[in-house]
């Protein structure tokens, strides 16, 4: 037994030498190449930081080398590789961080860009970036810019806090103040939940004088009130990554409903904001106030006839978006099917559709209407209501009586959308086929084609019903 523990200590010993040998060796080679920082050429430097990069935090060690180069090296190019490799390192944040904020304020684009960048990669750490970070939001580059707002949308409430400095400042303290403040707005929206905090500041915004505030404020709103994400402990005001349900128990109880109850007052403010703004004089800003209450499902409930007056009398676009919001409040606006049945010979095309989709939504609660209203062989009504009648379904089988009837009609177009809609309804009984078969030598080619598609369809569908059987 002594015999194989002594074994095992000598090829302990030996594997252990090996590793510190070929660490020293790779130590004092990857030392030497280092040196190639300060004599070499342009070429030669940037294949040797190259190497350093794909070493990862095994090339911790030359942090210090790589800082120095990027302080006082002539080549651009040279420096944005350095950039790149300490991004790649990823150690001793102490140091790399502060370099990489003094290269923030380089007078070539490429360095403040690939720097801003880089900060991504040491998270939380970079928090001390944040300031220069958002002046970069300043940049004449997009691509500085892009890279500055992207790193700021990943540190959570540090960078909610500057960009909300940043919305309060008055207009009057720079010449692009306007400017920084509508895109500070759009980046506490892209921030969703995290920047929940932010909300009474873009509901006092919301109201602005100027048209682009009022506008991104609206849309901010709508995507923190639509993100379903939810704070689950106290700890994810400062660890915004930990977005996770608690693990309810008697002590988490009331955290969680402090939370849950929370997050309802602040979509009320929200929703409330979105009411209001819906009246706005431009109409961008109330098509996006009452786009975001769409998102808001039975929250919406209280403004259903608000949407109603809207889809009556609003702009096409105005119509189109109530006419959304409608079908997704769900069952608590049936009532409304009336309205969006009439909605079916509005003059504009896109509302049209718009009122036949929601429909559709509605399924057979909205047949009986359509049914009613298709009595009236009205000339705009008519050809929608057998469209809906397609985009409904089988759950529009209620109305197979009266499409048969349709068929008769003198009206070619009648006849090859009535044919469709049985088709799509797939009812295959014997009279549906017989009546479609009568049209196979319809006068009109289109009726034809149709009722030929409806034919193949309703056989292929009692075909697979009769092997069930």
């Amino acid at each position: 037994m002594q015999l194989k523990l002594s074994k095992l200590y000598i090829i302990i010993f030996i594997i252990s030498s090996f590793i510190t040998f070929a660490y020293s060796a790779d130590y004092n080679s990857v030392k030497e190449k280092a040196l190639i920082l300060k004599d070499g050429s342009e070429q030669d430097k940037i294949e040797a930081v190259q190497e350093f990069g794909r070493l990862s935090s095994n090339a911790n060690f030359i942090i210090d080398d790589l800082i120095f180069s990027l302080r006082n090296d002539k080549s651009h190019e040279v420096r944005m590789e350095i950039i790149r490799a300490l991004e790649r390192i990823g150690g001793q944040a102490n140091k790399t961080v502060p370099a990489l904020i003094e290269a923030l304020g380089d007078e070539n684009w490429e360095i403040r860009w690939s720097a801003a960048g880089a900060l991504t990669s040491f998270g939380k750490k970079s928090a001390m970036a944040v300031p220069e970070l958002v002046g970069l939001l300043r940049d004449p580059e997009d691509y500085v810019r892009n890279a500055a707002l992207s790193t700021l949308g990943k540190m959570g409430p540090i960078s909610v806090a500057a960009m909300m400095d940043e919305v309060s400042k008055s207009l009057k303290d720079s010449e692009d103040q306007l400017y920084m403040r509508i895109i500070c707005i759009r980046s506490l929206g892209a921030l969703g939940a995290k920047a929940m905090v932010s909300v009474p500041l873009l509901i006092e915004n919301s109201t602005h004088e100027d048209i682009d505030v009022r506008l991104e404020s609206v849309i901010a709103l709508r995507k923190i009130g639509g993100d379903d994400s939810m704070p689950g402990e106290i700890g994810w005001l400062a660890e915004p990554d930990e977005m996770i349900w608690p693990k309810v128990g008697p002590k988490m109880e009331g955290n969680f409903l402090m939370f849950a109850e929370a997050k309802q007052m602040v979509i009320y403010a929200i929703v409330d904001t979105l009411l209001k703004s819906i009246d706005d004089p431009d109409q961008r800003v109330s098509y996006a106030a009452i786009k975001g209450i769409a998102n808001f499902g039975k929250k919406a409930l209280p403004i259903k006839d608000k949407l109603i007056d809207y889809m009556n009398r609003g702009s096409p676009v105005i119509r189109r978006v109530a006419i959304d919001t409608l079908a997704n409040i769900g069952e608590e606006a049936d009532d409304v099917i009336p309205d969006l049945v009439t909605a079916l010979s509005d003059f504009d095309v896109n509302v049209q559709w718009a009122a036949i989709q929601a429909l559709r939504v509605k399924g057979n609660k909205a047949v009986p209407e359509l049914i009613f209203m298709l009595e009236y062989d009205d000339d705009l009504l008519t050809p929608n209501i057998l469209k809906t009648f397609a985009e409904i379904g089988n759950d529009a089988k209620g109305a197979v009586k009266n499409l048969l009837i349709i068929l008769e009609h003198e009206n070619p177009q009648y006849r090859a959308l009535a044919a469709e809609a049985l088709g799509e309804i797939g009812e295959p009984s014997k009279e549906v086929i017989n009546s479609l078969e009568s049209l196979k030598d319809d006068k009109d080619k289109n009726v034809i084609k149709t009722v030929q598609w409806s034919l193949n369809e309703l056989r292929m569908i009692k075909n697979r019903r009769d092997n069930e059987d």
